[in-house]
């Protein structure tokens, strides 16, 4: 398997104990439909390399895991750090209005109170307080917010999600410059005294 087929679970943290055994953190909601997993795959330079699960068994909010072939502290030592993979195709269906940030890559955003199209989705940028939507308009890409309180519609049969768009964000990104710029630019200067 290599990274584009999969998706990131988790992460090995620490060894447990001196057999080999590890500490398995789920970077999940719900941990349940991974509890019967047989199969992980670990990052170890550059590649995926697959492990067999011998247990897994629940550990304050995270797991104890034991990998077929890992027996020792220092074996364990070796994985930790380790980001966890599994195909795509293990991920659990969503219905309703959540997605996947992987999933949504080709459809199209439209503005919810206006029902406009207001382009193609390129990706899914989850580095601030809340994920945002990069869309492409007619070569122009427009950073769509998404925070918990701002209502969007997902149709997976059409591949289209309808966003709540704050007043004027478009605009923004579709004519950048101001008044003050603009008037920089001619040469004309203000001074207040």
């Amino acid at each position: 398997m290599n990274k584009n087929a999969g998706f990131i679970l988790g992460k090995i943290t620490k060894p447990f104990r001196y057999s080999g055994e590890l500490i398995l953190w789920m970077d999940v909601d719900d941990a349940e439909p991974y509890r019967g997993i047989k199969l992980i795959w670990l990052e170890l330079r550059k590649q995926l390399v697959p492990y067999s699960i011998l247990k897994l068994k629940p550990h304050k909010d995270r797991f104890v895991v034991q990998l077929d072939g890992v027996n020792s502290e220092e074996a364990a030592r070796e994985l930790c750090g380790k980001d966890i993979y599994l195909p795509i195709e293990q991920l659990p269906v969503l219905n309703g209005n959540i997605f996947y940030f992987h999933e949504v890559p080709g459809w199209t955003a439209i503005d919810l109170a206006t029902g406009m199209a207001l382009g193609t989705i390129k990706r899914v940028l989850d580095h601030g307080p809340y994920p945002m939507l990069e869309v492409e308009q007619e070569g122009v890409d427009l950073i769509l917010p998404l925070p918990e309180n701002f209502k969007i519609e997902v149709d997976r049969e059409k591949e289209t999600i309808k966003v709540e768009v704050p007043e004027g964000l478009v605009e923004v990104f579709k004519n950048p410059g101001t008044r003050d710029d603009q008037e920089e630019a001619d040469g004309i200067w203000s001074v207040e005294e």
